[in-house]
């Protein structure tokens, strides 16, 4: 199976949307364990009224991928905290 359809048949772990940024934000494992990442696409109609998808964004888009950056990279943070609390084991007091 090649790269990109093994991606294909993934899901992300997580979705939302800021105007019209789209947000997936994928799980993966590594040498050190599970880590998360976030792709961006802006998603728009034509003329014809189809959808498209692009990955370059103009001014009146660059609020919307500033915000969801952010919101991305909060999900991932409070995702890591969550399973380093899990994963420490407690002291015995």
């Amino acid at each position: 199976m090649s790269q990109s359809s093994t991606e294909e048949a993934r899901k992300p772990v997580d979705k939302f949307t800021d105007g019209r940024v789209h947000v997936s934000i994928w799980e993966n494992s590594g040498v050190k364990g599970a880590f998360r990442s976030a792709t961006f696409q802006l998603r728009y109609k034509d003329d014809q009224n189809e959808w498209h998808t692009g990955t370059s964004f103009g001014t009146s888009d660059l609020k919307h991928l500033e915000n969801a950056a952010r919101e991305a990279r909060t999900r991932i943070e409070n995702w890591q905290k969550a399973n380093k609390t899990e994963e420490q084991p407690k002291s015995a007091a």
